[in-house]
């Protein structure tokens, strides 16, 4: 799958789901785990590592957050050997419109997704 193809926002609202309902549980999910999932919604070119994961989860983190204050959704996507999300995730972090301070940090962002999507 490319970011130009048609069922790629689709395939974006289908990791928004995915990520929300870990979110409620309070709950992390690996990229394997992820593309897996998408996979059997159908959307099964989503390799877990690089290439369109990476632009996947940066549409997720602008899903209805166009300005990029709040809670970055794709925080609970995590690597399966370190428990922490990939370098990529940092970078985007401090990117426009996300912006997060020097002071930032992935679990403190992590922290911020459970809390708003037990609030839902």
């Amino acid at each position: 799958m490319r970011i130009k193809d048609p069922e790629y926002p689709a395939a974006v609202e289908a990791a928004v789901e995915i990520l929300r309902k870990r979110a409620r549980q309070g709950q992390t999910i690996t990229y394997g785990e992820l593309s897996a999932e998408l996979a059997a919604q159908g959307f099964d070119s989503v390799p877990p590592h690089r290439g369109v994961m990476t632009y996947l989860l940066k549409d997720v983190c602008l899903h209805r957050n166009e300005d990029g204050r709040a809670p970055m959704l794709s925080a609970i996507v995590v690597n399966k050997a370190s428990r922490e999300p990939s370098d990529q995730f940092s970078g985007l972090a401090r990117s426009l419109p996300f912006s997060r301070p020097a002071t930032w940090s992935w679990r403190d962002e992590q922290q911020q997704v459970f809390a708003q999507h037990r609030a839902e």
